[in-house]
């Protein structure tokens, strides 16, 4: 039987990068490069190392089997690091470029538990990490035990529906689901085989309530929290919160294997965001993500006290040493220092995969888009998997157990 994207953590680790990418397709059209010349204030990325990066991707890239994908890696002192492969339409052959949009996935996860992190912080707001659930949904299985800070990091034993959502989406995949629709889907799926709090389910359905408690808590819809707090501040001008799935010219053309039964494989780049809602309906761009890898390494508006707990409040992630899922992001520990080496997210819809990383050592940011899924969600982590020999030294650097370098900057 396929696996799903719902059945793979968004966080798994891949070699020495921490970063995962889910997806993948069939063809592997010629490749196009690209990278930005340094600036005046910049040092130029070591020759040998770009020269050794582009062959690696050109490996992982075959090796995927993705139409295309596009790479990004920002370290502070240094120029950046941008280099294409494949086409954006299979159609046309139009080249992968930086300032396509395309759907992001899970990654909104990591905007969404921000927004919560800074309401949460604000007194005038009344909600709380350990508020329960039954304050704003009493009928939910659980809800008096299962807390806000549960639901961010999935503890909370909510189960993912897995198979049943892909064979909704391959049904009606124009289909936007009204968010009370999707929490009451997540409330008839069988819970984990845990108590709340004591355990580790990667669920949709645990944001979907936050995006339910951040509008009942503030009166506004989670669009506007996301544009008044989130894209516009950071200067994500290609970004938005859209449930509509719908994105802009340029933009990536995503091809899934996913629905079989609709062709192998198929566009979906008109396909809505309707079943991922809080847990994933945001379109991005490689420059928007590198800019919010930026914002969510220096706190995005969050306190640094509630900043602190987004690193600090991990749920183990079952085949995962040395790091787990935190309020919002997964996050990796160096095992001999306990210095946190990267916060992390991947992210799927069908026919595209993404990821996002943030190293507190360096400062460094790491992005990429692909659009395939491969019928698996797993192609696409030949390139990372290529790649991270390479990068995992350059870009978490050597942590000190005696100078930790705190993750928000």
């Amino acid at each position: 039987m396929r696996q799903t994207k719902w059945a793979i953590s968004p966080i798994a680790a891949v070699a020495t990068i921490t970063v995962a990418m889910l997806s993948g397709c069939v063809a592997t059209p010629a490749s196009v490069s690209e990278s930005a010349e340094p600036g005046a204030s910049a040092t130029a990325l070591d020759p040998a190392l770009r020269a050794q990066l582009e062959t690696a991707l050109d490996e992982g890239f075959a090796a995927s089997g993705v139409p295309g994908v596009i790479v990004g890696i920002w370290i502070p002192g240094e120029d950046e690091w941008v280099s294409a492969r494949g086409v954006a339409d299979v159609d046309t052959g139009e080249p992968m470029g930086r300032g396509n949009q395309q759907k992001i996935g899970s990654i909104t996860k990591t905007i969404v538990g921000t927004v919560m992190l800074q309401v949460i912080g604000e007194p005038e707001l009344d909600v709380g990490l350990d508020d329960t659930l039954d304050r704003w949904y009493p009928e939910f299985p659980e809800a008096s035990n299962i807390t806000v800070r549960m639901l961010l990091n999935h503890s909370s034993g909510i189960g993912e529906s897995g198979r049943p959502q892909v064979d909704r989406i391959c049904s009606d995949p124009q289909a936007i689901p009204t968010p009370d629709e999707l929490i009451a889907l997540g409330a008839a799926t069988p819970r984990a085989d845990f108590a709340p709090g004591e355990g580790f389910e990667y669920a949709n359905t645990n944001y979907f309530l936050l995006g339910g408690i951040l509008e009942q808590v503030t009166g506004t819809d989670l669009a506007t929290l996301i544009q008044d707090r989130i894209t516009e501040p950071f200067g994500m001008d290609r970004s938005r919160f859209a449930p509509d799935g719908q994105v802009t010219a340029p933009l990536t053309h995503g091809y899934s294997l996913f629905c079989p039964e609709l062709g192998e494989p198929v566009d979906t780049v008109d396909w809505s965001n309707g079943e991922s809602w809080a847990g994933g309906a945001m379109v991005s761009t490689l420059d928007d993500l590198h800019a919010w890898g930026q914002a969510l390494g220096e706190g995005a508006g969050v306190t640094p006290e509630l900043q602190a707990a987004r690193y600090a409040d991990v749920a183990a992630v079952p085949g995962q040493a040395g790091g787990g899922y935190g309020l919002g992001a997964g996050v990796e520990f160096d095992v001999d220092t306990g210095c946190i080496t990267s916060v992390s997210h991947a992210g799927a819809e069908p026919g595209y995969g993404t990821n996002l990383a943030y190293y507190p050592e360096t400062g460094a940011v790491f992005a990429m888009l692909g659009n395939g899924d491969g019928g698996t969600g797993t192609a696409v982590l030949e390139v990372p998997k290529a790649l991270a020999p390479l990068l995992g030294p350059v870009l978490k650097g050597s942590p000190a157990a005696d100078a930790c370098a705190a993750p928000w900057g």
